[in-house]
C-alpha cells in the first residue's frame, strides 16, 4: 500500500478494529476518545495517538470533531522513512504536539483539505508528519524537560482561531504540550486568571472590537465569539463593560 492521509470526523458510536498497517492520529478540532491496548484518553487538539499494524484498537467522536488521519505501510521502498516509521511504531501510545509541530498540522491539514485529489501532496504530507514527529518525540526522550512561561502569543491565536465553539483546558493545555494540571496551575500563575476567565475575556473584547468596526449583529456577534445567545453575551458584556453591547456601540461608534 502506499501512504495514504485524510482529515475525517468520527461517529459517536464507538467502533474497534485492528489492520495491517500502521495508524498515525492526530487531534485536529473538537473531541474524540481512543482505546489502544486497553489504555483510554481523549485525543484533542495537541494530541495524537500512534498504532502499529495489528494493535486493536476502539474509537468514537464526541460531538463535532475532526482528526487527521495516516496510514503508512509496514514496509516501503524508501528506506530512510521506513527506518523513521519503524522507530515511531515500536509501541502504541499517545503523545503530546509541540507548538511547532501544532502549527505544522495546522498548515498540512488545510493543504490536506482544500486538494483532496492530489496524491503527490497527500504523500509528502504524510512523510512530513513522520518525520516531524518523529524528531519531536526523539529530542524529548533525550532532553529534561523545565517548566517555564506559556507562549501566551501562541495561545491568543489558538483561541482567536477557534472563539465560535467550546474551546476546553484540555486544547489550551495540549496547546503547550503540558497536562491540565500543570497547565492550570502556570496558567494562573502567569495571568492571574483560570483558563476559562482567561477566554472569556478575549471573547469579550474580541466582541468589544466588532461592535465598533463592523455592522454584524449582536445576535450574529454572540454566535461569532462563543456565546450561547444574545442574552449571554449581553449579560456577561454588561457585566465586565459596566453597559450594553447596544449602548457600547452607540457611543463609540460616534
Amino acid at each position: 500500500m502506499r501512504k495514504e492521509t485524510s482529515v475525517i470526523s468520527l461517529p459517536s458510536r464507538a467502533d474497534q478494529h485492528d489492520h495491517g498497517y500502521h495508524q498515525l492520529v492526530f487531534g485536529l478540532e473538537g473531541d474524540t476518545e481512543f482505546d489502544l491496548a486497553g489504555y483510554c484518553r481523549p485525543v484533542n487538539f495537541g494530541w495524537g495517538c500512534l498504532m502499529p499494524s495489528a494493535t486493536g484498537h476502539a474509537f468514537h467522536g464526541l460531538g463535532d470533531n475532526r482528526i487527521v488521519v495516516v496510514n503508512l505501510p509496514t514496509e516501503g521502498e524508501d528506506r530512510q522513512l521506513q527506518q523513521r516509521i519503524e522507530q515511531l511504531f515500536r509501541r502504541p501510545d499517545y503523545f503530546n504536539c509541540a507548538p511547532q509541530m501544532q502549527l505544522l498540522l495546522n498548515a498540512l491539514s488545510r493543504e490536506m483539505q482544500q486538494n483532496p485529489n492530489d496524491t503527490l501532496l497527500q504523500d509528502a504530507c504524510a512523510s512530513t508528519l513522520v518525520c516531524a514527529l518523529q524528531r519531536q518525540l526523539e529530542h524529548q526522550r533525550s532532553t529534561p524537560r523545565h517548566m517555564g512561561r506559556l507562549n501566551m502569543d501562541l495561545i491568543d491565536a489558538y483561541i482567536a482561531a477557534h472563539m465560535e465553539r467550546r474551546i476546553t483546558v484540555s486544547e489550551l493545555a495540549g496547546n503547550a504540550c503540558l497536562s491540565d494540571s500543570q497547565f492550570f496551575a502556570l496558567f494562573r500563575d502567569q495571568t492571574g486568571l483560570t483558563p476559562q476567565q482567561y477566554v472569556t475575556e478575549r471573547r469579550l473584547h474580541a466582541a468589544a472590537t466588532a461592535l465598533t468596526h463592523s455592522d454584524m449583529s449582536i445576535s450574529e456577534l454572540a454566535v461569532r465569539f462563543g456565546f450561547a445567545n444574545q442574552s449571554n453575551l449581553t449579560r456577561a458584556f454588561t457585566r465586565r463593560f459596566g453597559t450594553s453591547p447596544a449602548r457600547y456601540r452607540r457611543t463609540h461608534q460616534n
